[in-house]
């Protein structure tokens, strides 16, 4: 006897909702220090005079996901801050002050930054990825106008 269409059907989705149903859908992408700094940036529509971020589990993340060294982002296959951890910091850092919170963590990053902005730009200079020329600079400007 052969399955028909609706039992076949019927047991996808049973399969579907037993693989899926204790699934954190978020899991699957790794947070982006950078990216969630963004996110953490945006003031709430609805707060009106309020003055919160639209996204609070954002500053959040942020408070609590500095690295050791002062700095937000990824680690080489060796445990040392990447290229990409500068402006990840300098963009945590931003969300930081823009909310008036973390002033600990804003002291780590700065010295994270002013300790080894020279050393990962001498290390990476000769693989620096195109978009870091863009990027960087501009949270630089950013930081600056900020304070």
């Amino acid at each position: 006897m052969e399955p028909s269409l609706p039992m076949i059907e019927s047991l996808v989705r049973k399969i579907k909702d037993e693989m899926f149903s204790s699934v954190d859908f978020y899991s699957f992408v790794s947070p982006s220090a950078y990216d969630t700094a963004w996110l953490a940036m945006v003031p709430d529509p609805t707060a009106g005079n309020d003055g919160r971020p639209m996204f609070g589990e954002c500053l959040n993340w942020i408070v609590n996901n500095q690295r050791d060294g002062g700095f937000w982002g990824e680690l080489d296959g060796y445990g040392n801050p990447t290229i990409d951890c500068l402006p990840a910091t300098l963009a945590c850092m931003l969300a930081l002050k823009s909310w008036g919170v973390g002033n600990g963590n804003v002291e780590r990053g700065l010295a994270f930054i002013h300790a080894n902005t020279k050393k990962l730009l001498e290390e990476y200079h000769d693989r620096c990825p195109r978009w870091f020329a863009i990027v960087f600079p501009a949270m630089i400007e950013l930081a600056q106008n900020q304070v």
